[in-house]
């Protein structure tokens, strides 16, 4: 597996530098915000426990190292897609304006309380 990351035409900012992820049995060299530098190494360790499952699962059936890979990509893209629908908060917004504009219209329909 040997494809890598090709930054076209940016050099790294003061906060970026270049570190070296491993990917099943791959080094990479990415460039990073040193703040993120944690998430991008958690991701490379996910990755690859992933694969580590699925070769496990799969064991003595003759996959190669890009089946896992692959499989391990589709798996978190879904999960990614899921988090994605679970954070959509648009039909909550709406359902909330919706509400605000009935509750407008009952209120000026009303007549005014008064209190003594």
């Amino acid at each position: 597996m040997h494809h890598f990351i090709k930054r076209i035409n940016k050099m790294p900012d003061n906060d970026e530098f270049k570190i070296q992820l491993k990917v099943a049995d791959e080094a990479y060299p990415i460039f990073c915000k040193r703040s993120k530098e944690g998430i991008f190494r958690k991701a490379a360790n996910v990755i690859n426990e992933k694969i580590l499952q699925y070769s496990s699962h799969f064991s003595g059936k003759h996959f190669e190292m890009k089946d896992l890979v692959t499989m391990t990509a589709i798996h978190i893209s879904v999960e990614n897609q899921l988090l994605k629908q679970k954070e959509d908060t648009s039909p909550l917004l709406e359902r909330i304006e919706l509400l605000d504009k009935e509750l407008e219209k009952y209120l000026q329909s009303t007549q005014p309380v008064q209190l003594t």
